[in-house]
């Protein structure tokens, strides 16, 4: 009986340890395991950076407009009495498109030169009774005086009466008029739009970055939606500051001898073009790490990757501007990410 009682507790201790012995070598395996999968070079792709002077190209928006455009006004409160032209139409500089009832002033005209008349026989009269000492110079001088205040408030009504006929200030297609004969017009109230579409203009801003990229009589290509083709326009100004508020600068294309499909207040997305005028190292852009720290990249180093942090510059479609962090003849890695580690080993497949 007491050989069965000491027999018990020695089969459940060496049970103990015989699982205790599993679980410490499974562990050593599995570790084995991970060490031998450590040590297996991770296969990658890189790029191999180099010193470039990249030509890139970059979007933005612009918006067609005429080449001139006006809106035009009354500046007297008169009754429209007549309309010179069709809307839509082309019309010739300095056609008569308004004309206003000038009656009041044309009558204040004959007035006018009724009493320059009167003024002018009384001025010669008293000039000649001057001459003969018949008058005092001060009489003469107020005939005299009399005389030039009619003069000029003639010349004063010649420009009123001018102003009853509203011309095309340049020539161009006139717009949809918003007046009808006999309406009663007021100073500032628009008659119609008129705008000078032999040629359009491209108004758009880019970057204090790009700022260097735009210069004058430079070519852009620019698209427009619902038309498959890519038209061509030309700088022709380039403001000579930036915004500082906004960053930005504004300049305007010309586009010669614009498509009919084109027109003006349409947005078009504008491609610029250019080299760097310095030569810079540039990666591609899924070369980068971003971190909550800024980006990182993996350097290939003595066939061990290298975990660096990055400074970057311009970008470009598909490459960036490398500032600091990588110099000319690294092997950057491009691709490998969900499974390199700092210092694991790197086996590269292909060189882009």
């Amino acid at each position: 009986m007491k050989r069965k009682i000491i027999f018990l507790p020695l089969v459940g201790i060496l049970l103990i340890i015989l699982i205790v012995v599993k679980v410490v070598h499974s562990k050593i395996t599995e570790k084995k395991q991970i060490l031998s999968s450590a040590s297996q070079p991770v296969m990658a792709e890189c790029f191999v950076a180099r010193d470039t002077m990249p030509e890139f190209i970059f979007t933005t928006v612009g918006y067609i407009r005429a080449n001139e455009s006006v809106e035009l006004v009354s500046e007297l409160s008169l009754r429209l009495i007549s309309i010179h032209f069709t809307e839509g139409s082309f019309v010739q500089k300095g056609s008569v498109l308004f004309q206003l009832d000038d009656a009041a002033i044309k009558a204040d005209l004959k007035k006018n030169d009724a009493k320059l008349e009167y003024a002018r026989n009384t001025e010669q009269r008293n000039k000649d009774l001057l001459s003969t000492g018949g008058i005092s110079q001060q009489v003469y001088d107020e005939s005299l005086f009399a005389l030039k205040v009619l003069e000029a408030e003639k010349e004063s009504l010649l420009v009123l009466l001018d102003k009853t006929t509203i011309k095309a200030p340049f020539s161009g297609m006139a717009g949809i008029r918003k007046v009808s004969e006999g309406a009663f017009v007021t100073p500032g109230k628009v008659l119609t739009t008129l705008e000078d579409i032999s040629r359009l203009k491209i108004d758009f801003t880019l970057a204090e970055t790009y700022a260097a990229m735009v210069q004058k009589g430079k070519k852009l290509n620019f698209e427009i939606d619902g038309i498959p083709e890519v038209f061509t326009a030309t700088v022709f100004a380039v403001n000579p500051s930036i915004n500082p508020e906004t960053g930005n600068l504004k300049a305007v294309a010309i586009i010669d001898s614009p498509d009919a499909r084109l027109k003006a207040g349409s947005a078009i997305s504008l491609e610029i073009g250019s080299k760097t005028l310095v030569s810079s190292i540039y990666v591609p852009t899924q070369a980068l790490i971003p971190t909550p720290g800024g980006f990182h990249a993996y350097i290939m180093n003595e066939g061990l990757a290298d975990y660096r942090k990055v400074l970057i510059g311009m970008r470009l479609n598909s490459m960036v501007e490398i500032k600091e962090g990588i110099q000319s003849g690294d092997s950057v890695l491009v691709t490998g990410f969900m499974k390199v580690r700092p210092n694991t080993p790197v086996k590269i497949v292909k060189v882009w």
